[in-house]
């Protein structure tokens, strides 16, 4: 296919509103459309670049581009675990200060080989160039020492459970780079080293993508090369696969009803939108935990999902994608139950501390490990559970300070007057829907509860001076699987999280972050820290002319792009 006959669509494209030109921007279209279609190779799409040297490179389109040209020493896999690259081998110290790497046999594409000399170089370059998008990264290195060739020591500056995690940066070409001059020049950067190669990059029309036959790893016979032209945004990266004239891109939940499945293939993944809500701990009532427990069983996720996020979204119990290797999938969340619900409130009381009381003791945590959800629970566990949770009633209540003095009656009083402040986003329509939802959960157990629509800075604002009790937020969940920042936000702390959260900074094993995160995932469900609502889904759509599975994620759209083939070609 001609990249000129692909510009003139996107023009196309722009213009088929425009009335006198409708009918020749049309048959244009269905002209280029038949030469797409016929190609032999992968259509793709980029937004121009700024650059094409991986490292400088921050625009997503063209780093899903680059992740096909240059590989790193790790990288991310569909689960967002972090698995070897160009790694072969490696081993973190006992102290968790440094790890040995022995390289792969990978070449450049000019078939000079790729050399411990080659990470080197690029680490100091990121660690040169703040505006690198993996500069944060590689701040962590102190030094990278080479032993030879393809062996290399990473020393790390502090010992961090998560060190060889932040190494998913790109390896580019210390032939190509060190030389003087600009390091985003083009013609320094048309080497990698990954499977694709560059045979040709022109900045207007685009890049055409060989195989690497030199490949460090097999790769399938029936790989395809790949054009990739260039396009003004990330819309017209849509209008480019609906015309036919592009094969993969990456849509968002608005753009998903624009594509029928019976002309499409619609890959759904995990994004790293992470929602959920948090509390205001000066409220004297969000300290308490029963008040807690309270409000957790009344609201209905499953509904929220269903209603609130129209099933875009995973149901998830902590802030780690679903399928990570440190998220506990065997630790079930606590039912939606109004009768529980309610019972809760009746032992909730106003707490008041100079610091923060909010957990139960370890007999508390025992009994309400037995209220959790189960395929198998029917009205007689749940009523088995509150009455074991009934019997440790003087236990919980041993922890906290409630106000003294208040009977039963008048605790009562107060909450029947409570109207807790839920702050949401206006401009967040799931989100939004999500807090009307939690508000008429909250109805049913008798809780009053006013809706706040905020902008994204007035939210930001309020949480900083404590002007909430209920907040709906998001985050954007890391590259390296650590939530502590999360977890900080959320405002709860006791002493047994901290120590969970000094042990999960000093891990030196994998195992030991695991066991580690097991424990944290239960005590924060346990003492309902905050209420973990959902990951949202992002969508990749192919042309059902390709055949074969794609296993993207955020980081990597077109991870498996590989394993795909043309049909009847």
């Amino acid at each position: 296919m001609k990249k000129t006959k692909v510009l003139s669509m996107i023009l196309a494209i722009v213009m088929m509103t425009v009335g006198c030109q409708e009918i020749t921007e049309n048959n244009t279209a269905k002209e280029d459309s038949k030469s797409a279609i016929s190609s032999e190779n992968i259509q793709l799409t980029m937004v121009k670049p700024e650059t094409i040297n991986p490292i400088m490179n921050q625009d997503k389109s063209v780093g899903y581009i680059m992740n096909l040209i240059y590989d790193g020493l790790f990288t991310i896999d569909e689960n967002y675990d972090i698995v070897p690259q160009m790694a072969e081998e490696y081993g973190l110290s006992e102290d968790g200060m440094s790890v040995s790497i022995k390289l792969k046999d990978a070449k450049w594409h000019d078939g000079s080989e790729v050399t411990a000399q080659d990470v080197q170089f690029s680490v100091n370059l990121i660690q040169n160039n703040a505006s690198s998008p993996y500069n944060l990264l590689a701040q962590k290195i102190s030094s990278v020492s080479v032993i030879n060739n393809k062996e290399l020591t990473i020393r790390f500056k502090e010992k961090y459970a998560f060190s060889v995690d932040t190494l998913i940066f790109p390896i580019v070409s210390k032939s190509q780079l060190s030389s003087s001059g600009d390091i985003n020049s083009q013609q320094k950067n048309l080497i990698g080293n990954g499977p694709y190669k560059i045979d040709r990059y022109e900045q207007r029309s685009g890049m055409i993508l060989s195989v690497n036959e030199e490949y460090y790893e097999e790769l399938p016979k029936t790989i395809r090369n790949i054009d990739v032209s260039i396009v003004p945004d990330e819309e017209a990266q849509v209008s480019m696969v609906m015309a036919l004239q592009s094969d993969i891109t990456n849509i968002s939940l608005k753009d998903l009803s624009k594509f029928q499945e019976k002309e499409f293939n619609i890959t759904t993944y995990e994004s790293r939108d992470y929602e959920s809500i948090i509390f205001n701990y000066d409220n004297e009532f969000l300290k308490d935990i029963n008040f807690r427990k309270a409000i957790l069983h009344s609201i209905n996720r499953e509904f929220i999902l269903e209603e609130g996020y129209m099933e875009d979204a995973t149901l998830v119990n902590f802030p780690l994608n679903s399928k990570s290797k440190y998220y506990d999938s065997d630790l079930k969340p606590f039912a939606y139950n109004i009768e529980k619900a309610k019972s809760y409130l009746e032992k909730a009381k106003p707490v008041k501390s100079e610091g923060n009381e909010q957990s139960e003791n370890t007999g508390a945590e025992n009994t309400e490990n037995k209220d959790i959800q189960s395929n198998n629970a029917d009205n007689k566990s749940e009523s088995e559970n509150t009455n074991n949770e009934d019997s440790t009633k003087s236990n919980e209540e041993s922890n906290k300070k409630p106000n003294s003095g208040l009977d039963k009656a008048e605790v009562k009083k107060m909450i029947s007057e409570l109207d807790l402040k839920i702050i949401v986003n206006k401009e967040n329509s799931e989100r939004l829907k999500t807090a009307y939802l939690v508000s008429n959960n909250l109805k049913a157990i008798g809780i009053k509860s006013t809706i706040v629509e905020m902008s994204s800075k007035e939210i930001d604002a309020a949480i900083s001076e404590k002007q909430y009790d209920l907040a709906i937020v998001g985050w954007e969940l890391s590259s390296v699987p650590d939530v502590r920042d999360i977890i900080a936000s959320s405002g709860y702390t006791d002493e047994k999280l901290t120590n969970y959260m000094t042990s999960l900074v000093n891990a030196t094993s994998e195992n030991q972050i695991k066991d580690i995160y097991k424990s944290i995932q239960k005590h924060i469900r346990d003492n309902v820290a905050f209420i973990s609502l959902v990951i949202r889904d992002d969508y990749i759509v192919t042309n059902k002319r390709l055949d074969g599975k794609i296993l993207p994620n955020d980081f990597d759209v077109y991870e498996g792009i590989s394993n795909l083939k043309i049909k009847n070609k």
